[in-house]
């Protein structure tokens, strides 16, 4: 499938839409290169467990000691949060003095940082297939914990590479935010899903691998447990989704060591072809979507790379439309011909 000119897409797992316009890959300038992250400043180093807050989680030798040196992976409590911990006592004062106009409320939950390697690595793709295998087990791990809280109602897993991604610091790290409430996507992806699974009796997320694999044309790989594509209406050029397949568990927290040794060696190979399609290094998000957790799951969890190839603009901040300058059809195609 080609289109001649410029296209209204719409995800169905969440009802965004996107814009395909590739004519606007032509524009001067429409690529530039990241500015370098800071990485004289370090606390996530080995030698300065001091300057993080103590440990939740490690991955450790045996004659180590938490939060001392000695350890492959940690997770830690961010420093500078997003959420007020859900144990902090909660303001009660009102600060708007008008809710009809000036709707306001307490952000509670949990945030976590997962440093990701001991020493100065700054990008996933120079771990180890074994240290992404270690990252998606600590983010299992922190999953099953937050489950066990019922004040809980949502876990957003992310990573942020790269000055365009948002990253403030070089070190190899991913972030899990628990909150109690649903998020505006988390809402609308339940909604969608349980609308679907109510019509068909079935999950929406397999349905749609499902279509894509019959489709074929933004189908990269398949395994054993995954599906790899890059989605109809994807929010940037270049993004790649990974979907387990049906057999799998619908929630992260059950996912096995086998499904995420699968899933650790899938993306590193998609790094590589990445950064052979953008000619060397690159920022990116990496975002974990994941039923709400207070309920029976809606739909099953899956993982999207984004890479930040393009800048939103007013466009974008005015409509809540991204544009995608390049076809998911193409950016499969080119991504599937390098694929080690």
């Amino acid at each position: 499938m080609t289109t001649t000119g410029p296209q209204f897409r719409t995800d169905v797992l969440t009802g965004q839409q996107v814009i395909v316009a590739p004519q606007r890959s032509q524009r001067p300038s429409a690529h530039l290169p990241d500015p370098l992250l800071n990485q004289l400043l370090d606390p996530f180093a080995e030698g300065h467990e001091h300057e993080t807050p103590g440990e939740r989680f490690a991955i450790r030798t045996e004659d180590s000691v938490p939060n001392g040196p000695g350890w492959m992976l940690r997770v830690v409590p961010n420093r500078y949060p997003t959420v007020v911990s859900v144990s902090m006592p909660i303001p009660t004062e009102d600060v708007t003095c008008n809710p009809t106009f000036f709707p306001a409320r307490p952000a509670c939950g949990e945030h976590d940082v997962v440093i990701e390697c001991p020493d100065g690595r700054g990008r996933m793709i120079a771990l180890s297939c074994e240290e992404i295998h270690q990252t998606l087990t600590a983010w299992r791990t922190r999953m099953q914990q937050l489950m066990q809280s019922s004040s809980i109602c949502s876990v957003a897993i992310f990573r942020n590479e790269g000055f365009s991604a948002g990253a403030s610091l070089a070190h190899c790290h991913s972030q899990i935010i628990a909150t109690k409430e649903l998020m505006p996507l988390d809402l609308a992806r339940h909604q969608r899903a349980a609308f679907h699974r109510s019509a068909t009796g079935r999950d929406i997320v397999q349905d749609l691998w499902d279509a894509e694999r019959a489709q074929k044309i933004r189908l990269i790989r398949e395994t054993l447990y995954f599906g790899v594509c890059c989605p109809f209406a994807s929010r940037m050029s270049w993004q790649i989704r990974f979907m387990p397949k049906q057999v799998q568990p619908v929630s992260f927290a059950d996912a096995s060591d086998a499904i995420l040794q699968d899933l650790a060696a899938l993306l590193k190979s998609a790094l590589m072809a990445l950064e052979k399609n953008l000619a060397g290094p690159f920022s990116f998000n990496l975002t974990l979507s994941h039923p709400r957790i207070d309920e029976p799951a809606a739909f099953s969890w899956y993982l999207d790379l984004l890479p930040r190839t393009g800048r939103i603009a007013g466009w974008e901040l005015l409509t809540n439309v991204d544009i995608v300058t390049l076809t998911p059809e193409t950016a499969a195609k080119n991504v599937g011909e390098v694929w080690d």
